[in-house]
């Protein structure tokens, strides 16, 4: 079932609520979060073992096995490291128990990626593409023939799953994808196209891929994207290359070429000219994956740092106990307490079948991985000169983490896509502003999901949160609410200020996405806290509340930040040096000093002219910034 086709609201063609989205229109459905979820050995004490069985397996592989700077170096995983994998049902966790697999639901599958990510984050590469992508396509989207013709091979690991969506002209934006499938005059499909970057390309024997099909739409043909499932042994199929990577070295990507490659019909997988939809879907749950695997990540790497930092003396005193490490510890601690509080909160709403996560799977995205890599670069600069060689293992934590920002859409896209999803219920007001922010919401391509087209209600909502929390937490829910209110007003404020222009300003909008993301992690943070409280007592929370004020307390500072940072002149002064930059081709300044020259760009003479701004305009942007 898609979103599309579900409702909870008391209107019966409304979509499903959105917390994060009803927070930028001033309003909390504390429904959607409060209670907090269940752990998985309260709520369902028969597959918290299935997933204490799962991870002891792993950790047997990992001893027998896994020799993850090996595969770094080697720049692979070894066949029987897959087939142990197989063997232990590693590679069946998120297909349904009908076809041979696990049917984890998403807090388990979480748990056990998790562990995962901290063995072999390539490893973790593989199985995520595997079960996350291309699997969990066929699950989600494929009829009772192709269910039963790929999913017991693939939950045996007879062969690995692998999705094709990026290409080279158009990256991994799923409407104007370049591949084409023309019909072949028998029923099936020629496919046509490049594909890159694809995760277990090189030896996945199922393929879930995107071309676009001509498609009848309100009486015309135009061109949508069409999901397929294809094989390598299907005529036209060739793999390129595999591609050789800064990090998670082990897992390995291919470019894949389609020439006239003969798709039977019964490949088609979903509708016709419906592909976007599975993209999305699937996408979203993928968001779910690498948040689990970095957070997991995180919890790993600030395991590292402070064995190190109790281990390393310096100037008589271990480096855990000067205040600068105490910062780097506290701060990593705090944001992994906010990580997996979104974590679980996520994982429960992929697992409602009438559930709109996208806006959720996208800060938790954002947030995770970027908390991954502070902690990684953090763990280098602790570690010092051991942070950056071998034998240590540091810089290759920092190498694996660096994929992450950019994994599942890159990190700047999601936050546009993040706060043009956010503006647009407050932007719908003004009909014309409404009307713009559809195409470019549009031409995110998968990022914007369900969530682009469908505004819901935010009656029925108030901008408080109605939970009885404890008194311990007064604090908190009165910051929060009024920073609801406060990113209510700015998101207006700035639509009023910017009206259709405001598509342009991303400098605003990713203020706006950084104010939600910020104020979604705070409410899970609360919501978790709550929970450990009610079962627990304040005396025995001491550790979690502490971890709460801390990042609450920040998370509010950054929102003040973010927020004044809306009214600010700086990004005239911004877009003016970047100018500058850009005609120069560089610095674009030199003096007697420093006269580098350069090896491989033009000499001065033959660059363009910059374009300098009068004194007075400098002046005068200056002063509005101050």
């Amino acid at each position: 079932m898609s979103m599309a086709d579900t409702t909870t609201s008391a209107h019966e063609h409304d979509p499903p609520a959105s917390f994060t989205r009803g927070i930028f229109a001033g309003a909390v459905h504390d429904s959607l979060l409060f209670p907090y979820p269940e752990t998985l050995d309260e709520s369902n004490p028969g597959e918290a073992k299935l997933v204490r069985e799962l991870i002891g397996d792993l950790r047997r592989i990992q001893r027998d096995l896994i020799d993850s700077e090996q595969f770094d170096e080697d720049e692979g995983i070894p066949e029987e490291v897959v087939r142990a994998l197989a063997d232990a049902r590693l590679l069946a966790l998120t297909i349904p128990a009908e076809y041979g697999g696990l049917g984890l639901s998403s807090t388990a599958y979480s748990r056990v990626f998790g562990t995962l990510s901290t063995i072999d984050p390539g490893l973790a590469v593989l199985v995520g593409v595997h079960c996350g992508l291309g699997a969990k396509a066929i699950v989600r989207f494929g009829n009772d023939e192709q269910k039963a013709r790929y999913l017991p091979m693939l939950a045996r690991g007879e062969t690995l799953a692998a999705y094709a969506l990026t290409e080279p002209e158009t990256g991994s934006d799923a409407q104007n994808i370049r591949t084409m499938a023309e019909p072949d005059g028998d029923g099936g499909w020629l496919l046509t196209g490049r594909k890159i970057w694809i995760g277990n390309g090189h030896r996945a024997g199922v393929i879930v891929t995107f071309a676009q099909t001509a498609t009848e739409r309100r009486g015309e043909r135009v061109l949508r994207p069409t999901a397929f499932i294809i094989r390598p042994d299907m005529p036209g199929f060739r793999v390129e290359r595999t591609i050789r990577k800064l990090g998670v070295r082990s897992s390995t990507q291919a470019e894949l070429t389609y020439s006239s490659l003969r798709v039977p019909a019964d490949h088609v997988l979903g509708t016709q000219g419906r592909g976007f939809t599975v993209a999305v879907n699937v996408l979203n749950a993928g968001r779910l994956t690498l948040a689990a695997g970095t957070t997991a990540g995180t919890r790993h790497i600030l395991g590292h740092m402070t064995r190190y930092a109790e281990g390393r003396v310096q100037f008589a005193h271990p480096l855990a106990d000067f205040e600068i490490t105490q910062r780097k510890l506290s701060a990593i601690a705090s944001h992994l307490y906010a990580s997996e509080a979104m974590l679980g909160h996520l994982a429960m709403l992929a697992d409602r079948p009438d559930s709109d996560f996208g806006l959720e799977a996208a800060c938790a995205k954002v947030f995770a991985s970027e908390l991954l890599w502070y902690a990684s670069d953090e763990m280098v600069q602790v570690a010092g000169g051991r942070g950056y060689v071998k034998p240590y293992p540091y810089e290759r934590m920092l190498r694996d983490a660096r994929i992450n920002r950019i994994f599942e859409g890159a990190n700047e896209v999601l936050r546009l896509f993040i706060a043009l999803n956010g503006i647009q219920g407050p932007a719908e007001r003004l009909k014309e502003i409404g009307h713009a922010l559809r195409s470019p919401i549009k031409s995110l391509g998968l990022l914007s999901g369900f969530a682009a087209s469908r505004i819901r209600s935010v009656l029925g909502a108030s901008a408080t949160l109605d939970v009885e929390l404890p008194e311990r937490l007064h604090e908190h829910k009165k910051y929060f609410e009024q920073h609801v209110g406060q990113l209510k007003d700015a998101t207006e404020r700035m639509v009023m200020r910017y009206r259709t222009a405001i598509i342009e300003r991303q400098l605003v909008l990713e203020r706006l996405a950084n104010m939600g993301i910020d104020l979604y992690a705070t409410a899970c943070v609360i919501a978790r806290t709550h929970q450990l409280i009610a079962k627990r007592g304040d005396a025995e929370c001491a550790r979690e509340i502490a971890l709460c004020d801390l990042f609450c307390i920040e998370a509010g500072k950054r929102f003040r930040r973010n927020r004044l940072a809306l009214d600010a002149r700086e990004d005239d002064l911004r877009r003016t040096v970047a100018a500058n930059v850009r005609a120069a081709v560089g610095y674009g300044v030199s003096d007697v000093i420093l006269e580098l020259g350069s090896l491989d760009q033009p000499a001065a003479a033959e660059a363009e002219p910059i374009p300098h701004p009068t004194r007075s305009d400098s002046a005068a942007a200056v002063g509005q910034a101050r």
